[in-house]
C-alpha cells in the first residue's frame, strides 16, 4: 500500500476498516471472469462468448484450408479469412476484458459511496443535526 492508503486506514475506526476490507483485496480472477455473466447485461455477454467460439472455429478451419491450398489466390483468400476471424476474436476478447474492468471499478466506487454515506451520517450525528432526506 502507498502512503495515502495508510493515512486512510489510520483515519477509519475498526468497524469501518472491517467494512471497507483490504484495498488490495479485489475479486479473484475466476470471480472476475464470471462477473459479466452475473451482471444486468449477461445475455449480451453470452452472445459475445458464442460469437467468440464461432470465430475461433472459423479461424481454425481457415488455417487448415490455408495449408491445404495450392494456388496463390486461394491461399490469400484463406489467409484473409483467418486474419479476419482472429481480429474478430481479439476484439470480442478486448470487449469482454473491458466489461470485467468496468464491473470491478463500479464495485470500488460503490465501496467509496458507502463509506462517504456513513461518514456523512456520523457527521450529522456529531453535530446533532437532522439528516436531509
Amino acid at each position: 500500500m502507498n502512503n495515502i492508503d495508510e493515512q486512510i486506514r489510520h483515519a477509519l475506526n475498526s468497524e469501518e476498516q472491517a467494512m471497507m476490507g483490504d484495498p488490495g483485496d479485489g475479486l479473484r480472477i475466476d470471480q472476475l471472469i464470471l462477473s459479466p455473466f452475473r451482471s444486468r447485461n449477461w445475455f449480451i455477454t453470452a452472445i459475445a462468448m458464442v460469437y467468440t467460439l464461432v470465430f475461433l472455429g472459423l479461424a481454425i478451419f481457415c488455417a487448415v484450408r490455408f495449408f491445404d491450398a495450392s494456388e496463390t489466390k486461394i491461399l490469400l483468400a484463406w489467409g484473409f479469412g483467418f486474419s479476419f476471424c482472429m481480429l474478430a476474436v481479439s476484439m470480442l476478447k478486448m470487449w469482454f476484458w473491458m466489461e470485467m474492468q468496468r464491473i470491478a471499478v463500479t464495485r470500488e466506487v460503490k465501496r467509496v459511496q458507502l463509506l462517504s454515506a456513513r461518514l456523512l451520517h456520523e457527521l450529522h450525528a456529531v453535530r446533532g443535526e437532522k439528516e436531509p432526506g
